[in-house]
């Protein structure tokens, strides 16, 4: 493969078979036309976060009807909020409806890339063989996601525990946990989820919990033959619920911005909140049970019995952190020593660490993280457009994740913007190298920061938002519908365009 540009076709390579590595690859092929891409994934099929995360309960907490690809409405959802087992199954049926399949490479990963005499440099590598090789092309595309590798945490002593430890998002099917004695550390998402499920079986399970969370109903009815009828066979009747579905997640958002009327309808929020809680748990754990940070400074937790679960004589919640793990156990931040067959880290994710663990060199030869680095944190232009990194987009990036909404709606509306302003110049061959402007990305992300200022992300409470720097890399400070407006009317005078010359043109 030559090293220079000149009278090469466009090429491509994504990174990522997950939601947003399905939408780009749909995208390319059945929108554009463009057959000349390849997707690399360093698990074994593709679904990415669906695949990677299996643990016992785990599920989504956003509607499934609004959860789901815009280009494959999915009429059969058996109830509102599906389980992992389903939607792994939608993503494997929407790759082979579209014959996105033959594209994918499995049991690959990214190791790095690097910009060299105008085309990317992919480093990849065989995780079967351990053989790694480079592919040389125009175009590369991050779609790793957010949930993707876990935080790394360390806790004094966990190397000497006898017992089974892993991640949440590595959970060990081989591990019986029947009349087993669990310790759980965490209390986000993934917790909530884990605990009411493992408690059925499960001798004792011990959930150690540094901080309280905002619980909320979570009604979760199977739709009827007649609904599922409905869905598919009247025009336009799915779309319609869909969009009912995405308005009333948009309005969810009203209650984390700044102002008067944001603030009362928030109060009124957590007053709902709050007898909700109260009225599921023991009157033990009421007095930290709610927290004392404001709604929305962690993600609101939609619950799904897991409050209901602290009812059970063989769970107990604690608000303590970990002193250490010994050989046979936890010694909690009181002092006291519990005995586990089993712990359980539901310690989130490396959230604002957006490629980790690749390493990108740009064109100044200075590598993304370090440009990061030196601007306290991940940044792109609409989540996507670095400058010095040219001919590159990340999909899901920093400050795209919505507040309560649907993370596939935003894939979807970043995959259009990408494809609008990277990949069609390209291929019509009006540019050969498309670049964001670094004013335009500065003055971009300090909008968003400016915006996320006075807002409950900045209410001062620990959460997955907040990167080593002190600066929120992850969330986007308004409505889900003004980022879709934000990508379908972009600014003008933000991108720069080298010349088509490059291919032939």
């Amino acid at each position: 493969m030559p090293s220079s540009r000149n009278h090469r076709q466009v090429d491509a390579i994504i990174i990522g078979a997950g939601p947003s590595g399905i939408a780009m690859a749909h995208s390319m092929k059945h929108k554009l036309g463009f057959e000349d891409f390849a997707v690399y994934d360093k698990l074994d099929g593709p679904g990415g976060t669906w695949l990677t995360n299996s643990y016992p309960g785990c599920g989504c907490d956003i509607p499934s009807h609004l959860y789901s690809f815009s280009f494959n409405l999915n009429p059969s959802w058996t109830k509102e909020l599906c389980d992992q087992p389903e939607i792994l199954r939608y993503m494997n049926a929407t790759v082979d409806k579209f014959k996105l399949r033959t594209h994918m490479n499995f049991g690959v990963e990214c190791l790095g890339a690097e910009w060299k005499d105008g085309l990317w440099h992919v480093h990849l590598k065989d995780i079967k063989t351990g053989i790694s090789f480079t592919k040389v092309v125009n175009v590369f595309i991050s779609a790793v996601g957010g949930i993707s590798y876990p935080r790394d945490i360390k806790f004094q002593g966990m190397e000497l525990f006898k017992g089974d430890m892993f991640h949440s998002a590595r959970w060990d099917h081989k591990v019986d946990y029947a009349g087993k004695r669990m310790g759980v550390i965490g209390n986000g998402c993934s917790a909530a989820q884990i605990v009411p499920v493992v408690s059925d079986k499960a001798a004792f399970v011990k959930q150690y919990a540094r901080s309280a969370q905002w619980y909320h109903e979570r009604p979760n009815k199977s739709f009827s033959a007649l609904q599922k009828f409905c869905y598919k066979y009247i025009p336009l009747w799915q779309r319609c619920h869909r969009l009912q579905i995405f308005l009333a997640s948009d309005n969810l958002v009203t209650t984390y911005i700044r102002g008067e009327e944001a603030r009362n309808k928030r109060a009124e929020t957590e007053r709902q909140a709050k007898d909700y809680i109260y009225s599921r748990t023991p009157k033990k754990y009421h007095s930290f049970i709610v927290p004392n940070f404001p709604l929305g400074c962690k993600r609101r937790i939609f619950d799904p019995g897991y409050l209901d679960s602290l009812h059970n004589s063989n769970v107990e919640l604690v608000q303590q952190g970990i002193q250490e793990i010994d050989e046979t156990g936890i010694v909690g931040s009181d002092g006291k020593h519990t005995q586990l067959d089993i712990i359980v880290l539901a310690t989130g994710f490396q959230v604002s660490k957006f490629l980790t663990p690749m390493e990108v060199t740009g064109s100044n030869g200075i590598t993304l993280t370090e440009q990061w680095d030196q601007c306290r944190g991940a940044q792109a232009y609409m989540g996507s457009f670095i400058h010095n990194f040219p001919n590159f987009a990340i999909l899901f990036g920093p400050n795209t994740f919505p507040a309560h909404n649907s993370a596939l709606f935003t894939c979807e509306v970043q995959v259009e913007y990408v494809m609008r302003t990277l990949m069609a110049p390209l291929i019509d061959k009006r540019a050969s190298i498309i670049e964001v402007k670094q004013t335009a990305e500065n003055q971009f992300v300090n909008s968003i920061h400016s915006e996320l200022n006075g807002s409950v992300f900045a209410a001062g409470c620990t959460n997955w938002y907040i990167n080593e720097f002190g600066r929120n890399a992850a969330s986007w400070p308004g409505l889900a519908s003004a980022f879709w407006k934000a990508a379908y009317f972009p600014s003008s005078n933000t991108i720069i365009w080298f010349p088509g010359r490059g291919f032939g043109g």
